[in-house]
């Protein structure tokens, strides 16, 4: 399972665009957030057309994470004459697209993937980044390896960290960030080095960037994605 960026920066650090990856598994476009940028770029990317179905796992409803997801649903109903389904754990999803003006039967709703692709299965975690919206990462396994993918979120769920220290989760994506707040809503890097000892930070993908910190991050052992 390889995931390939669009998109790595936090929503006001717009140089690296908004945080989203995908991957391919079985001829399936397996898509995680949709934010403003995150149209155009997939269109340039790949040719969306070739895919036997499209996925898009969506992490919550702040804008860098959803903010061109309406255009890629209508893209598809409208000129390629497909549904894609859009999977969130809670069905305000539903609502945020109805208020866009999206018909409900321009894409399929699940709450999760799970036997909807052969040897695909992706699990939420709920996670902790604002008090006004539930918020969720994912752990995501094919039939040879399992990895996590934070969304945003200010620290890593112990069952996911246990899972990640015994190896059962090759790779961890977690977003970060590099200034220490007293309210925080991603993890601080300090508080990451904290929880992942230098053995271990070769597997972890610092994502999700508020600042040109890519040095400092790799000085400290992390990885970065691409």
């Amino acid at each position: 399972m390889e995931l390939k960026f669009l998109g790595s920066g936090a929503c006001f650090y717009p140089k690296l665009k908004n945080t989203s990856a995908y991957f391919i598994h079985k001829n399936n476009l397996v898509l995680l957030d949709c934010g403003e940028t995150v149209y155009e770029n997939l269109m340039k990317a790949e040719k969306l057309d070739k895919f036997e179905n499209v996925y898009v796992v969506i992490t919550h409803l702040h804008a860098d994470h959803v903010g061109s997801l309406g255009s890629l649903v209508s893209y598809f109903k409208c000129v390629l004459h497909k549904q894609i389904y859009v999977i969130h754990p809670q069905e305000t999803i539903c609502q945020l697209l109805t208020l866009l003006g999206i018909e409900d039967d321009f894409y399929i709703y699940v709450k999760e993937i799970k036997n909807q692709i052969t040897d695909l299965e992706i699990v939420p975690h709920l996670v902790n980044h604002v008090p006004n919206m539930e918020c969720f990462g994912y752990e995501i396994r094919d039939k040879e390896t399992c990895i996590y993918y934070s969304g945003d979120s200010i620290d890593i769920p112990d069952i996911v960290l246990q899972k990640f220290m015994e190896k059962k989760i090759k790779i961890i994506y977690q977003d970060v960030s590099t200034y220490q707040s007293k309210k925080p809503t991603h993890m601080y890097y300090g508080e990451l080095e904290n929880r992942i000892p230098k053995s271990e930070r070769n597997r972890i993908f610092c994502m999700h960037l508020d600042s040109d910190c890519q040095e400092l991050l790799r000085k400290k052992g992390f990885c970065l994605v691409e």
